[in-house]
């Protein structure tokens, strides 16, 4: 279109006057009014302004107003008044456009937090405000789908990122610290998804995330009793994730959920990070979002909607062995009924049924866990068929099905310190009468066990041996075991034991660095 061409005409203009502020500000000025009428004119003439040209504005106002000699509480009023300017100034724009636009109040109002914990509750009243603005929108045009309208970052985009960061960097930093001190509460991984030429969408998928945690966090800081935080803090996540109604931040915060530590440790108290990632846990996985399986005329794109599912399915995995590692049984309830009663693993399974490069090599999986979908999922991809979008997420997998497989044979302690011999005192008559309880467990296969002194410890020793398949083949040097009975302070015996197996293709005995042998292969191929 001709608008667009003309836009783009703007853009050396637009360089060469960022290289005037920048330089202009290094010599400690603060009047730019007169590239500010410059731009407030184009912007008045463009019906649909690039984030480029707004955020180029708007920071000339925002710098004019000498914000770091501010006092804390003038600072909050200032990031308000940025607020509004750019809320005018996206009046034309769609809704990602309008979100993405939000990045810098996002920023300074982080590091407000951050820099000045007196201001807290100021801060958390003005988040809720842009909280409520970005859900408006956001529900607002549900019956459109945005990704049509949704353009890319130009090339601009890195020397506005320096020009909000001005004020904190120095003369010599590289547009990835840059990025990260512009963007501070999401992890390294969602923060690389932003550069010159990705899709505004992941801007505003970024900033949603940046909301979602700082509004979270700050409720840890207002003073509130513990139950009353924690049901405080639940509703506030399902109400921003039904809110943003965004495929891009939800993502975003399954991605973090992965991460061994979510990216605003730092804003919260000793043991808040435990209690904040339960509550996203629960938020993200036991409330169904319709939104994440939209109707066929506004459909995600497969490739978008597979990934986005593989990741619930890993945090999901991950959020049942919290619970069990916690002896939580009321929230190994929630996460397993969640799993059953959710649409995305079924979705999952069609998108695999669509890759053609399959043909009729796949049987159907078994999806009583979601570690049993899991090894299903890497069976597929050692066929073929590429399931996890990065090594990062295999190795999530790998490690989730080999924790599985070690806690499947350690035996269960009751209370009374004695083993739990209905579940794990097994000859190998019961075992081959019972190979099909398990489908979520294959066998390791190299440990006999000595219990130490402690109750409830144990430590696994690798011994040599035989092993012998379900299907009668023999593999020398290696020998299962069974537990038995025993008390403490005593060696425990090691006999032969049948490997557990299943009719979904799942043969045991595979190793944890090789869930899918080729074996299990040829199995899923018959």
């Amino acid at each position: 279109m001709n608008i667009t061409k003309s836009a783009d005409n703007f853009q050396p203009m637009l360089k060469e006057s960022i290289d005037r502020f920048l330089c202009e500000y290094s010599k400690g000025s603060s009047d730019f009014s007169n590239i500010t009428s410059i731009f407030s004119r184009l912007l008045q003439n463009l019906p649909d302004p690039s984030l480029e040209y707004v955020w180029f504005y708007s920071a000339l106002n925002f710098y004019s107003s000498d914000f770091t000699s501010l006092h804390s509480l003038k600072q909050v009023l200032a990031v308000k008044d940025l607020f509004q300017l750019l809320v005018s100034c996206s009046s034309s724009c769609n809704v990602v456009k309008k979100v993405a636009l939000l990045a810098p109040v996002i920023y300074e109002l982080c590091h407000l937090v951050i820099d000045k914990k007196e201001v807290y509750e100021e801060v958390e009243g003005l988040l809720e405000g842009i909280v409520s603005y970005i859900s408006i929108f956001c529900g607002s045009e549900v019956e459109q789908d945005d990704r049509i309208l949704d353009p890319n970052l130009n090339c601009c985009f890195v020397d506005l990122v320096r020009v909000w960061v001005v004020s904190k960097v120095g003369e010599n930093c590289d547009f990835r610290e840059n990025l990260r001190l512009f963007l501070p509460i999401v992890s390294d991984k969602v923060r690389d998804n932003v550069c010159v030429g990705c899709k505004v969408g992941q801007l505003a998928g970024v900033v949603m995330c940046e909301a979602f945690w700082l509004r979270l966090c700050l409720k840890f800081g207002l003073g509130s009793l513990r139950e009353e935080l924690a049901k405080d803090l639940r509703d506030c996540a399902v109400q921003m994730i039904a809110g943003f109604r965004n495929h891009y931040f939800l993502d975003g915060i399954l991605r973090m959920l992965l991460e061994p530590a979510l990216p605003v440790s730092s804003l919260l108290g000793c043991g808040d990070e435990v209690c904040l990632r339960q509550i996203v846990y629960d938020a993200v996985l036991t409330v169904e979002y319709s939104f994440l399986i939209p109707r066929k005329e506004v459909q995600l794109p497969c490739k978008s909607l597979k990934n986005f599912a593989v990741r619930w399915l890993l945090v999901l995995a991950n959020a049942l062995q919290s619970a069990r590692d916690n002896n939580d049984q009321a929230k190994v309830t929630s996460y397993t009924n969640a799993f059953s009663k959710s649409r995305l693993p079924s979705e999952l399974i069609k998108w695999v049924s669509r890759q053609t490069a399959m043909g009729g090599k796949m049987s159907t999986p078994n999806l009583s866990t979601p570690i049993t979908l899991i090894k299903w999922l890497l069976i597929v991809e050692d066929l073929g068929v590429r399931v996890f979008d990065c090594d990062i997420s295999k190795i999530h997998a790998k490690a989730l099905i080999c924790k599985s497989r070690v806690e499947s044979e350690l035996p269960i302690f009751m209370p009374n310190g004695k083993l739990n011999d209905y579940h794990f005192f097994h000859t190998n008559n019961e075992t081959r009468r019972h190979d099909k309880v398990d489908d979520d467990l294959e066998m390791v296969d190299f440990v006999d066990t000595e219990f130490s002194a402690s109750p409830g410890l144990m430590k696994p020793i690798a011994v040599g041996g035989t092993k012998k398949r379900k299907e009668g083949r023999n593999i020398e040097d290696k020998r299962p075991v069974k537990f038995c009975k025993c008390h403490f302070h005593e060696n425990t015996t090691s006999d032969k034991f049948s490997p557990l197996g299943n009719n979904d293709g799942f043969s045991g005995g595979s190793e944890v660095e090789n869930p899918a042998s080729d074996e299990d292969m040829e199995d899923m191929k018959q």
